[in-house]
């Protein structure tokens, strides 16, 4: 079986409407129109969507959503996914486009399309619509798709290299962070994780990022397509790679001029991967994230906060967020505690170190902190 587990539904009559929607949704409208340089955003109708599936002997596709800002537009996309379900039960598998900043609204919307054939939830951007991925609002979805044993999937930018449409802000750690709160979640990562399966390299890291999937979409466009999937069937098990292509994208901006979903495939083919590896990523790791008929795991819940006690290795931010009252001695010092500074497990005499604090400067600091807890 061959499934495309990363593709987009953009209709030309959206292509007629840009200026409009473009208004209703900038980030989105901007990657569709963008104000300088040719646009390789291509357009298929569910027609064309199939033919062009049957052409390159794809069984199924996975519509992902559009990271729309507007609750509105959500419900108006999610309502399109239904009916391509509806219409196509054998042939389209979609996912549920959500803005979590509407809080019980999106709980309720994301529901009705689980309740309606829905397969999970994404593509979401945390950049683009505005929360991050310890916002209260997104961690409830979060819980609702370990609930409901469905997968999330998230877009994920490299954070070294140029600027291009498209490529957001979002830390890598921050993904890590949420797989790691979450390890029975299945996590997509788009467009090979931003680089974050390298990491999986590392023992410790691989065990925590086990049940993390990365997907193939535009690939072309980052990554030569021979050096990114040896390096990636290194780096990670090939059962959690992806095929996807980020249809009807033109993703080979040079030689494309229609969507096409062959070149990538074509290219992927050439790589001699071996029958099994290539059945693997091709589809069969697809069918396994998208089974949803594999009953849910209890969902994990972080536990309750405990009291931490304080010493030179605790990590700067744990102690800062448990004690609230610890964050002015840190800011006294200069001492940045903040996740979008410093991250997450940084110790706190590594912090007094670097500040030019000796030993008995780290004790001073050290006393200084337990005392601002002991006089709350």
């Amino acid at each position: 079986m061959v499934i495309d587990a990363h593709i987009h539904f953009t209709p030309p009559e959206l292509r007629d409407r840009l200026a409009q929607f473009s208004e209703q949704e900038p980030y989105w409208g901007l990657l569709l129109n963008p104000p300088q340089g040719k646009s390789i955003q291509g357009w298929a109708s569910p027609e064309r969507m199939l033919a062009d599936m049957d052409r390159a002997g794809i069984d199924k596709v996975v519509i992902v959503g559009e990271y729309f800002y507007q609750h509105e537009s959500c419900v108006r996309r999610n309502d399109q996914a239904i009916e391509l379900v509806r219409r196509y039960p054998d042939r389209v598998i979609a996912l549920a486009t959500i803005q979590p900043k509407a809080g019980q609204a999106a709980l309720d919307e994301f529901q009705r399309c689980l309740d309606n054939g829905l397969a999970g939830l994404g593509e979401l951007n945390p950049y683009a619509q505005g929360h991050g991925l310890t916002d209260p609002d997104f961690l409830r979805l979060v819980e609702m798709c370990v609930e409901n044993n469905v997968p999330l999937n998230l877009h994920v930018s490299e954070e070294i290299g140029g600027y291009y449409l498209g490529k957001s802000t979002t830390p890598l750690r921050h993904y890590y962070d949420l797989a790691c709160q979450f390890p029975t979640l299945k996590l997509i990562l788009a467009h090979w994780g931003g680089g974050l399966l390298f990491y999986e390299m590392m023992p410790r890291v691989r065990k925590q990022l086990q049940n993390v999937y990365y997907d193939t979409a535009a690939s072309p466009l980052l990554y030569s397509t021979k050096k990114i999937f040896t390096t990636a069937i290194a780096a990670i098990d090939h059962r959690k790679i992806l095929f996807g292509t980020d249809y009807p994208l033109l993703i080979y901006p040079g030689k494309m001029k229609e969507p096409d979903f062959q070149p990538l495939m074509h290219a992927i083919h050439k790589l001699n991967l071996g029958a099994d590896v290539m059945a693997d990523i091709m589809g069969n790791n697809a069918a396994r994230v998208f089974d949803t008929t594999i009953p849910p795991h209890a969902i994990s819940r972080p536990a309750s906060p405990t009291a931490v006690a304080i010493d030179g290795f605790t990590p700067v931010a744990l102690v800062a967020e448990q004690y609230p009252e610890t964050q002015q001695v840190f800011a006294d010092y200069g001492i940045p505690w903040q996740d979008q500074i410093v991250p997450n497990w940084e110790p706190v005499v590594q912090a007094a170190v670097s500040k030019g604090l000796g030993p008995a400067g780290q004790q001073t600091l050290l006393e200084k902190l337990r005392k601002a807890i002991a006089q709350d």
